[in-house]
């Protein structure tokens, strides 16, 4: 966390409690939360710490190079505090997101955007679907129904 404090210090942000614990939570996890998912995991260290403000910090995270917002299927942005390239295995019926690995992926191909005037900076790979446990709970429906 001291390297990504003095990027913040850097930019001239102040570091306040709520941005180190905001920062802290984030950078503590290894699965991609909701703004709401760490509004209640702060919320139970700094009481009182507005839902605008964990938003508003996540935001200036995201500017500064410290977190992805990562685009999904679904009505929350989630974050991620993994910088370099990996790709994503996206539940379509929990909305859980998991980290994958894949050198193959890495290496693919980019298409050629420049008649779009689209310059492509960086990638991920998303595949949706089923998680495990979701993918049993389905089963059993299935079972269930037949």
């Amino acid at each position: 966390m001291t390297a990504a404090a003095e990027r913040i210090a850097a930019q001239g942000i102040p570091l306040t409690v709520q941005r180190r614990m905001v920062l802290a939570a984030a950078l503590g996890r290894d699965d991609h939360p909701t703004a709401d998912e760490l509004h209640a995991e702060v919320a139970g260290v700094v009481p009182g710490i507005a839902r605008g403000t964990v938003y508003r910090t996540l935001d200036t995270l995201v500017d500064l190079g410290l977190l992805v917002r990562v685009h999904h299927p679904g009505s929350a942005a989630r974050y991620d505090a993994r910088l370099e390239r990996h790709h994503h295995l996206v539940c379509e019926a929990c909305g859980a997101i998991r980290d994958l690995e894949d050198r193959r992926l890495d290496r693919l191909a980019l298409p050629d955007t420049r008649k779009h005037g689209f310059r492509i900076t960086d990638f991920s790979v998303h595949f949706r679907g089923l998680c495990r446990g979701c993918a049993r709970s389905a089963g059993r429906s299935a079972h269930s129904s037949s």
